[in-house]
């Protein structure tokens, strides 16, 4: 009699028991100590647009399809042609921080948005919907606005010209929070569009 053939060398663990010990870890991780992050109290929504391999970025989700949700996300006319993942390292001692960038004009005027991506421990990009929404709003005299930082955080928006700086041409609007990926858009991993 070697071997177990009933249960009762296999400890069993009802449904409530194996509930308890879920509660038990999640009221535990509500209680972290001094220095230590407690878990988000709403359940975490992010998408997987890039990964980054060798300081470069591999796209999961190709940049053209993020043009149709970065149009509905202005949601004023904006025509956005260009998507892309922008690394922003202030110095190689820092971590980088990385933002999904959608950029385009209105009536003539630049316009460009930038949302912060989570970046998980394997290096992959996620989009959430509490990411929050930065835009740079250029009137027709601006050609360029660009975001301007801090460390790697969006703190304005300036002008790319040659004329003397005029604080209106280029504004910045920052919303917390965005429905980019939630508006009934269905993605198609990069990767399957260029193998198939």
């Amino acid at each position: 009699m070697g071997a177990c053939t009933n249960s009762e060398g296999i400890p069993e663990e009802s449904d409530s028991d194996l509930l308890d010990a879920i509660e038990a870890d999640a009221a535990s991780a509500d209680t972290a100590g001094e220095g230590e992050l407690a878990l988000p109290k709403k359940e975490y929504d992010g998408q997987l647009l890039a990964q980054v391999v060798f300081d470069s970025v591999d796209y999961i989700v190709s940049p053209e399809q993020l043009l149709q949700p970065f149009i509905q996300e202005f949601g004023d006319g904006t025509v956005v042609d260009k998507v892309m993942i922008r690394k922003v390292q202030e110095d190689k001692g820092s971590k980088p921080a990385y933002y999904v960038v959608g950029i385009g004009l209105l009536n003539g005027a630049f316009r460009s948005m930038a949302l912060p991506l989570d970046v998980a421990s394997d290096n992959s990009l996620y989009l959430s919907t509490q990411a929050t929404k930065y835009i740079c709003n250029g009137n027709t005299s601006c050609g360029f606005c660009f975001f301007t930082f801090k460390g790697n955080e969006i703190v304005g928006c300036s002008c790319d010209t040659n004329q003397q700086a005029d604080p209106n041409q280029c504004k910045q609007q920052v919303t917390e929070g965005n429905m980019l990926l939630k508006r009934g858009v269905k993605l198609r991993r990069y990767r399957d569009l260029t193998e198939g």
